[in-house]
């Protein structure tokens, strides 16, 4: 009888961890909206901060890099979203199952930091 109990026992926690996944099922459109503000938000944020760091009284190039740090992080953040964020879009929705069509297997190319570079004010200054 103690063999039956004990085999029981183990029977049931080894059915009890396997049970128990790490999965997470979540409803497609749910998964669908989440990633579309994510993609929202990322590329909402990029276009503000272009719009400020491309102005010459914030960042400034010499020989076709930016002289500040931030300026030139602002820049490859700013390019990486404009390059990959759809294709980040896509592949996460190939990858979930949602869609069929898979993206292109190397992301999009991104461009280096000095393409931002604001152009140079006219007068020579």
């Amino acid at each position: 009888m103690k063999h039956l109990i004990l085999l029981l026992a183990t029977l049931m926690l080894v059915l009890g961890i396997e049970g128990c996944t790490k999965y997470v099922v979540r409803d497609t459109a749910v998964y669908q909206t989440e990633l579309n503000q994510y993609d929202s938000w990322a590329t909402k944020q990029a276009g503000l901060l272009k719009q400020g760091m491309t102005r010459t009284e914030f960042c400034t190039c010499t020989e076709g890099k930016f002289t500040d740090k931030w300026c030139s992080d602002s820049a490859d953040f700013i390019l990486t979203i404009e390059s990959r964020a759809a294709w980040h879009k896509a592949m996460s929705l190939y990858l979930a199952g949602v869609t069929e069509e898979r993206p292109p297997e190397a992301p999009p190319a991104i461009p280096p930091s000095s393409s931002l570079c604001p152009a140079a004010p006219k007068g020579g200054k």
